[in-house]
């Protein structure tokens, strides 16, 4: 007799994992209705084959906080000049402009980590017109996220549709802003920051005071990465100076966190660290896991 399927440990195994990887692997981001991946356990490096001999310093990620080599020493974004398509609010026109927006962050962020000895691979974007499951875990509802970020596949989710109805709307700011904060998530997935964070997260426990402050600290980090770009584009190509000034501004819009929930400070902290990041154009000036409590509430 074939035994029933919730007896079977195998499946039971499978379901687990499942519950576990959700948990570890999304967790809401309130600007606006964002959601943004925490990586597991996963270091793992560029695929491409390197060409360069076998006793050279190969770049690696650090798992390191506040005294990650990336934060204690300065490095600043160089001016790029990005391509935008014009913007529209149709699913291909919306696919087109993040498209876009993902190749100018590439070409924003690559030469600074490979500078810094940092390993530097471009993420995936998935701009489907809805939001798929994941190696991060189930979609979760359109009432609950517009967008995020899965360290398990290094890739960026732009749902058009969702981000049509219930992120930007018809403002290219908020568009730009919100593929902004969730391309600093891929830098911090690729440096060792975002690693570092989530084991600390693990052993306090998500939702404890302790493991929900490390969570502010890493989306507050992603909004100031974000105004650094931000800055770097401003006023070339098609980031105007005026798109990119309203892009950093947007953050202060953030929808307010019940206490217990808070996992991504409040909109005055939030608009504070994107107006850090687009005012100084440094890494340091990013520096969230050395600051102080109040200024990641």
């Amino acid at each position: 007799m074939t035994r029933p399927a919730q007896n079977n440990p195998v499946l039971l195994a499978g379901v687990f994992v499942l519950v576990v990887a959700f948990v570890l692997g999304i967790g809401q981001l309130g600007r606006p209705r964002v959601v943004t991946g925490h990586a597991l356990a996963d270091s793992r490096q560029a695929t491409t084959p390197s060409t360069e001999p076998s006793t050279a310093i190969r770049p690696r990620a650090v798992y390191r906080l506040a005294d990650h080599p990336l934060l204690v020493k300065p490095v600043a974004l160089a001016p790029v000049t990005c391509s935008l398509p014009p913007f529209g609010v149709s699913d291909g026109q919306l696919a087109a402009y993040y498209a876009a927006g993902v190749e100018c962050l590439d070409a924003a962020w690559g030469p600074v980590l490979t500078g810094a000895n940092l390993p530097f691979d471009k993420p995936v974007l998935d701009a489907s017109p809805t939001l798929k499951d994941g190696p991060c875990g189930a979609a979760p509802q359109s009432d609950h996220a517009v967008a995020y970020y899965c360290g398990r596949n290094r890739t960026i989710y732009m749902p058009t549709s969702r981000l049509r109805d219930n992120g930007g709307g018809e403002a290219p700011a908020t568009h730009l802003a919100t593929l902004s904060h969730e391309y600093g998530h891929h830098v911090q997935a690729l440096t060792g920051l975002l690693r570092a964070a989530d084991l600390k997260i693990t052993d306090a426990g998500e939702k404890s005071a302790a493991g929900l402050e490390m969570s502010r600290r890493i989306e507050l980090q992603a909004n100031c990465f974000a105004g650094m770009f931000l800055n770097s584009a401003s006023g070339r190509g098609s980031v105007t100076a005026n798109l990119a000034r309203q892009a950093q501004e947007d953050f202060q819009f953030a929808v307010e966190e019940k206490p217990e929930d808070n996992a991504h400070g409040s909109a005055r902290n939030q608009a504070q660290w994107a107006s850090a990041g687009f005012k100084a154009n440094s890494t340091d000036a990013c520096n969230t896991f050395a600051a102080p409590a109040p200024s990641v509430g």
